[in-house]
């Protein structure tokens, strides 16, 4: 019995020394589990932060289509782009075409453009060219919903075809004589989108109302134009449209027409002003095919006119037809082609070729004439122009252009004076551009 207790008193402080042991990994354990939740944790809230930093974080691109500052959830971005259009006009013949041969700066504008909160467009495009200073575009677009669009600014009224075509994606250098009778900018408001998977398109428009082949920061009255178009595409690389705008043109300045040199084609009489009401309409097509592209256009303006006490309503018609053929291959389309091969002589790289040709027909009503609204001695009947020219695009982004125009007239000068019959001597130019854009 002595054996046995003293056997029990020998055993008893292992067992507590067990128990101690025991314990103390117990709260090692729970120590290095808290240790692992506070690791997980901070682990946690790092990668919560990554995310969050990634979200604010941006991405800077630069491609054929600007520089582009763009945050990684696409929400927000501004894109920095330029259009400078360097021109030399020369011009051929015995014709008083009243403008000097000369080298300018045609177009000279940086763009602003982007997105914000995702739907929300903006774009801003001011032009330094010729020694002025103007706003060309300056307008927001709402994109919430699949089918509608609204946009609020200064921007292209949708009215004529060629005109609603970028400035660096025609076919010419100048633009063909419908687009005298279109407006080029006003200021308003525009609901548009695309219908029936994007083969019908609809813009519809309230402005102030401009000149034709004008623009304006300011409202000459309180009335408003009112503009619309629908486009219709319903096969590949085709498409069928009309464009109509009407309003007052009370107060407003008097167009300004000119030929495809830039000279004067409209001289209006002493005294005459704007007055009344104003129509205009514009039919136009194109058809795309391969390397091959055919535009057409028809523009038609009636409108208000005031000398003294006399005011009629005249009206100028005007046409133009135009084929291209991008001779190396490329897909002609609405807007400039993308070259096989840009240039790059010493690895066999010389860009595409295009070939383009242009007729045109601008008249005014008999009235303007029989009337004196317009000055018969220096204002022609009607104007027939050819155009001719090249476009050589040595990549995405730079492009050469050569076009010979060719205007003939009927009236225009005093009888016996410079042209036979009274018609005003043709006017013959060749327009070379050197062209470097990325929108």
């Amino acid at each position: 019995m002595p054996f046995v207790l003293t056997g029990l008193l020998a055993q008893t402080p292992d067992a507590a020394t067990q128990e101690q042991r025991i314990q103390s990994l117990e709260r090692r354990v729970e120590e290095l589990e808290q240790l692992l939740r506070v690791s997980a944790r901070k682990t946690e809230i790092k990668e919560e932060n990554l995310v969050e930093k990634a979200k604010t974080e941006a991405a800077v691109t630069a491609d054929t289509t600007g520089f582009t500052i763009r945050s990684n959830d696409k929400n927000f971005s501004l894109k920095i782009g330029a259009d400078l259009q360097v021109d030399t006009r020369t011009f051929t013949g015995g014709g008083n075409v009243g403008l000097t041969d000369q080298t300018l700066l045609r177009r000279v504008r940086p763009t602003f453009s982007g997105t914000v909160y995702k739907n929300v467009d903006y774009y801003f495009r001011p032009d330094f060219g010729q020694g002025n200073t103007v706003i060309y575009d300056a307008y927001i677009q709402l994109n919430y919903l699949p089918h509608v669009s609204v946009r609020a600014g200064k921007f292209k009224p949708p009215v004529g075809l060629e005109r609603l075509q970028s400035d660096d994606d025609t076919n010419f250098a100048e633009r063909g004589l419908p687009t005298l009778l279109v407006p080029s900018r006003d200021i308003g408001f525009q609901i548009g989108g695309d219908l029936l998977n994007k083969r019908a398109s609809y813009q519809v428009g309230v402005f102030n109302g401009v000149p034709d082949n004008g623009l304006s920061d300011a409202s000459a009255t309180s009335h408003r134009d009112y503009a619309g178009r629908v486009m219709l595409t319903p096969l590949r690389g085709l498409g069928v449209g009309l464009g109509a705008s009407g309003g007052s043109v009370d107060g407003q300045a008097l167009p300004s027409y000119k030929t495809v040199g830039q000279n004067t084609l409209v001289s209006f009489a002493s005294g005459v002003t704007e007055a009344g009401h104003r129509t205009r309409l514009a039919p136009q097509a194109y058809y795309y095919l391969g390397p091959v592209g055919v535009l057409a256009e028809y523009g038609l303006t009636e409108e208000g006119l005031q000398k003294g006490t006399a005011r009629h309503n005249f009206a100028y018609r005007s046409w133009q037809s135009q084929i291209t053929w991008l001779v190396t291959g490329e897909m002609k389309s609405f807007t400039s082609p993308t070259p096989k091969k840009t240039f790059d002589p010493l690895h066999g790289g010389w860009g595409a070729v295009e070939l383009a040709f242009r007729l045109g027909d601008f008249a005014g009503e008999k009235g303007l004439f029989n009337y004196g609204f317009v000055d018969p001695t220096k204002s022609p009947r009607r104007a027939h122009e050819w155009v001719g020219g090249a476009n050589w695009y040595l990549n995405r982004l730079v492009r050469l252009t050569l076009d010979y125009g060719h205007t003939s007239f009927e009236g225009g000068a005093s009888q016996g004076g410079a042209g036979a019959n009274g018609n005003k001597l043709p006017e013959h130019v060749i327009i070379g551009r050197f062209q470097l854009n990325f929108i």
